[in-house]
C-alpha cells in the first residue's frame, strides 16, 4: 500500500487501494503506542479541503486518547439498533390486550391526541424529563383551549392523568424485553416511574354530584310530559325512555345505550357490553316494561339508530338537561341511583351489585347477587322516583344476601 503525505495536515495520508485511493489519518493514540488508521473516504468523493478539516478533528481525539474507530463504530450500533417506535409498541399492545371496543377507541383518542408527536420516536429514547414535560404540557394545552368550568378537577388534570396511565400501560409491556444482541428494549426503566417518584401525580377529587329530591321531581316530570300530544319541547320520546332508563337502573350510558332486544325477557333484562366484562341481569319493573314495549323494533338495539346500529344517544341527556334549567351528565343519574337506595337503607355491597361493581374481596366474590337480592332495591328507587313512597325507612329495609 502506497501512502502519501498531505503537504499541509501531518497525520494525513493519500491511501492507493487496488482501484482507487482513499483518504486516511495515521497517528498514534495517546496511551496507546501503536499507530492508528482512519479512514475518511475516497479521493474522488471529499475534496483535498473536506478532508484536512476531517483530519484535524480526528487528530484532536487521538491526541486526547480517544479512538475515533470505536466512536464511529458505537454510533452505527446506535442507529442501527433504534428500537421499537411508541406506534409500533402501541399496535403490538393492542394485539396482546383484549381490550373492548369503547376502550380501545378511547386508547387511540388519547395517544393521537396526547403522543402523537412521538410515535416516530424509539420508546427507549423517552426519558423521565420527556414524560414529566408532556404531562405538565398536557394540561397546559386543556387549561388554554377548554371554556367549560372546572368540575372536581382543575381542567386538563384528568386527561393528563389517563394519557400517562396508558403510556404507563404500554411501557410496561417491554420492561424485560431485549432485542436479537441482548440490549435493553427499556434500558432505564419505565420513564413514566417519575411521576411516582417525584410524587407529581396528585390524586384525582371524585365527582360526587347527583340530582337532589326537587331535580328529581323536575326530571321526571318533564319525561312524564314527552308523552303528552300537545307536547311541544325538544325531547324526544326514544330520549325521555333512554334517560328514565339511565335513572333508575344505574345503568352506564354506554350499558343503556348498547342495550339488544334479544336480551330482554318478560322478567328481566341483561347488559352484556359491561365495563367489567360480566354480564349484569336485572328485574323489569312496570314501567321499564313499558318503555321496553315501547321501543321494540325490528332492529337488534332497544335504542336503534339507523343504519342498524344503534343510536349515538349524545343529545339526549343534553336536550333533557336544558329542558329543565338543571345540568347534569348521565353517570350523575348513575350516583343518583346509588344515593337513593343508600337513602332507604340498603348497604353498600347491595348498592355495588346493582351497580356491577366489580368486587374486591374473595367474600364479596362468593356471594353471588339474585334477581331476589336487587328486585327491592330498583323498586325502592322507582318509588321515589314516582314520588310514591314517602314511608320511613325501618330496619326490614335491608335484605339478607342469598
Amino acid at each position: 500500500m502506497l501512502f502519501t503525505p498531505d503537504k499541509q495536515v501531518k497525520g494525513l495520508y493519500k491511501k492507493q487501494r487496488a482501484t482507487d485511493f482513499v483518504w486516511v489519518v495515521r497517528a498514534k493514540q495517546r496511551g496507546i503506542n501503536k499507530p492508528v488508521t482512519v479512514t475518511l473516504g475516497r479521493t474522488n468523493v471529499i475534496s483535498v479541503r473536506d478532508a484536512r478539516r476531517s483530519a484535524k478533528e480526528n487528530l484532536l481525539l487521538l491526541a486526547q486518547g480517544d479512538n475515533p474507530n470505536q466512536k464511529r463504530r458505537a454510533k452505527l450500533e446506535a442507529e442501527n439498533f433504534k428500537g421499537i417506535s411508541l406506534e409500533e409498541a402501541f399496535s403490538s399492545y393492542l394485539e396482546l390486550r383484549s381490550l373492548k371496543p369503547s376502550t380501545e377507541k378511547s386508547y387511540k383518542q388519547v395517544l393521537a391526541r396526547c403522543f402523537g408527536d412521538w410515535f416516530d420516536q424509539p420508546i427507549r429514547n423517552i426519558s423521565r424529563e420527556d414524560v414529566l414535560k408532556k404531562y405538565q404540557s398536557i394540561q397546559s394545552r386543556i387549561k388554554k383551549r377548554s371554556t367549560r368550568p372546572e368540575k372536581a378537577n382543575p381542567r386538563g388534570l384528568a386527561e393528563a392523568q389517563k394519557a400517562m396511565r396508558y403510556l404507563n400501560a404500554i411501557l410496561n409491556t417491554y420492561l424485560n424485553d431485549t432485542d436479537g444482541k441482548g440490549n435493553r428494549v427499556l434500558p432505564n426503566g419505565n420513564p413514566v416511574a417519575v411521576l411516582k417518584d417525584k410524587r407529581v401525580r396528585s390524586r384525582l377529587k371524585p365527582r360526587v354530584r347527583y340530582l337532589k329530591q326537587t331535580e328529581r321531581g323536575t326530571l321526571y316530570e318533564e319525561l312524564t310530559h314527552t308523552a303528552h300530544p300537545q307536547y311541544k319541547g325538544k325531547i324526544k320520546p326514544k330520549e325521555a325512555d333512554f334517560v328514565f332508563l339511565l335513572m333508575v337502573s344505574g345503568l352506564r350510558l354506554d350499558e343503556a345505550r348498547l342495550l339488544r332486544q334479544e336480551n330482554i325477557t318478560a322478567t328481566t333484562y341483561t347488559v352484556k357490553d359491561t365495563k367489567n366484562n360480566q354480564d349484569h341481569t336485572l328485574p323489569i319493573t312496570p314501567s321499564l316494561k313499558e318503555i321496553f314495549e315501547r321501543n321494540s323494533n325490528d332492529s337488534e338495539w332497544v335504542f336503534a339508530g339507523r343504519n342498524g346500529k344503534p343510536a349515538s344517544m349524545s343529545s339526549a341527556i343534553k336536550n333533557v338537561s336544558t329542558a329543565i334549567g338543571v345540568q347534569f351528565s348521565a353517570h350523575d343519574l348513575r350516583r343518583t341511583a346509588a344515593t337513593i337506595a343508600a337513602e332507604h337503607g340498603y348497604s353498600s355491597d347491595q348498592i355495588s351489585r346493582l351497580l356491577n361493581h366489580k368486587q374486591k374481596n374473595i367474600t364479596q366474590e362468593y356471594i353471588q347477587k339474585t334477581l331476589v337480592m336487587l328486585k327491592p332495591i330498583v323498586n325502592a328507587i322507582e318509588e321515589d322516583i314516582f314520588g310514591i313512597s314517602d314511608y320511613e325507612v325501618g330496619e326490614n329495609t335491608s335484605i339478607e344476601f342469598l
